[in-house]
């Protein structure tokens, strides 16, 4: 009974942690772009502060995540992260254009890598039925959406913007993350067998690169969505709407995840997201109505959502008991580290290039390759009904109760 309150009472830190994270990330990421070019940002300078943030998760989301694993200690990396994340918001609102600018986006992106990843690993050890895992991720999407719609209306109608609503949140993060409740054992384990066996799966080789060439795409159509609606003369606030839609599927899916993996299994919903992600850059190269727009990108809620939730029940299958927070730093690091470089900077060379519209074409070409890729990884993984649930239960058999 006691491991249940505790359980529940992490949980329900979680579920708030998960929110003003981002929240913060959902403040600032959509309109980056938008605000660094009006400050006077552009050039190298303009792709380097959108790309650190990827760049830097590409690094340092495995290097946090493999920590945890290795002093058994993630909420004293999350607790870390959150500090250093502050530190690098604070000089993003107080520097110049210039330089400085990108090294506060280092400074950010280095703290804010392990509130994905570490985050995810807490909250898989946390549930007694790890299929539950949308249950509470969900109140990411709910705070991402919470900064998309905000900060658009602000940016139309206010003075305040990206850079201070992103700041707020990170500072309440921080609070957060040093008031958790903690049960970090904090001691040193031998994780290099585990770690050794996770990278020599099939399965997990083909993920890396299926994982990282689908969300490539996302993420760029978050940092350019709102430059592609300005050019074509639509106010800040469709951008909000555009991405909300599919946040607001994405919550509803996530909130059920338990009943759709129980149903489908992760193998052929993983298949499906990433198939539906082909069409849905196509559309967005050829629609100019900002309401059909939005409609497409309602879709996000399955390309994004149902794909990150297949992905992490099938990584927590496939992982070792002793690398579980690895495994899933690995997913962000395909998605987070991979498919965010290749998305900012391909998007920011394309779009400034040649426009946004040859940049969505760019993304339909990336997404078919992630479909290919996924398929060669569901080929190295037997198909059964409810995967994630079976994966939950495995896993749970090698965990220590207390």
């Amino acid at each position: 009974m006691v491991q249940v309150n505790q359980n529940r009472a992490m949980t329900g830190w979680l579920s708030w942690m998960y929110g003003v994270a981002y929240l913060a990330l959902g403040s600032l990421v959509p309109f980056l772009a938008l605000v660094l070019t009006q400050r006077g940002v552009d050039g190298v300078v303009l792709t380097l502060a959108l790309g650190v943030l990827p760049l830097s998760r590409l690094v340092f989301g495995p290097l946090w995540s493999v920590l945890a694993d290795r002093y058994q200690a993630p909420t004293q990396m999350v607790r870390l992260g959150a500090v250093l994340s502050t530190v690098g918001a604070v000089l993003l609102w107080a520097v110049p254009a210039g330089w400085w600018v990108v090294v506060a986006m280092m400074v950010f992106a280095i703290g804010r890598a392990p509130a994905g990843p570490v985050l995810d690993g807490l909250t898989l050890s946390a549930l007694p039925d790890r299929s539950e895992y949308g249950r509470i991720r969900r109140w990411g999407s709910v705070g991402f959406m919470v900064g998309v719609i905000g900060v658009g209306w602000l940016v139309d109608n206010a003075s305040i913007g990206p850079i201070e609503i992103s700041l707020l949140a990170t500072v309440l993060f921080m609070v957060l993350a040093v008031r958790m409740p903690s049960s970090d054992a904090m001691e040193r384990v031998e994780i290099l067998p585990a770690l050794q066996d996770l990278f020599r799966d099939r399965f997990v080789r083909w993920m890396i690169p299926a994982a990282a060439f689908h969300f490539a795409p996302h993420v760029g159509n978050t940092s350019f969505i709102a430059v592609h609606l300005n050019a074509m003369g639509v106010v800040a606030l469709w951008t909000s709407a555009a991405i909300a839609g599919g946040i607001v599927l994405e919550v509803f899916l996530m909130g059920r995840s338990q009943r759709i993996l129980a149903r489908i299994p992760a193998e052929h919903l993983l298949l499906g997201s990433i198939a539906l992600a082909i069409p849905r850059w196509v559309l967005m190269a050829v629609l100019t109505d900002p309401v059909l727009i939005v409609l497409v990108n309602t879709v996000h809620g399955i390309t994004f959502g149902m794909f990150w939730i297949s992905g992490v029940a099938l990584m927590n299958d496939r992982a070792p008991a002793a690398v579980s927070t690895s495994a899933q730093g690995l997913l962000a690091l395909a998605v987070g580290g991979f498919g965010s470089s290749l998305g900012v900077m391909g998007a920011s060379s394309i779009a400034t290039t040649w426009g946004t519209v040859p940049m969505y074409y760019a993304a339909t070409i990336t997404a078919v390759l992630a479909f290919v890729c996924a398929v060669m990884a569901v080929k190295a993984t037997p198909v059964t009904p409810s995967n994630g649930v079976q994966a939950a239960q495995r896993q749970g058999e090698h965990e220590p109760s207390s």
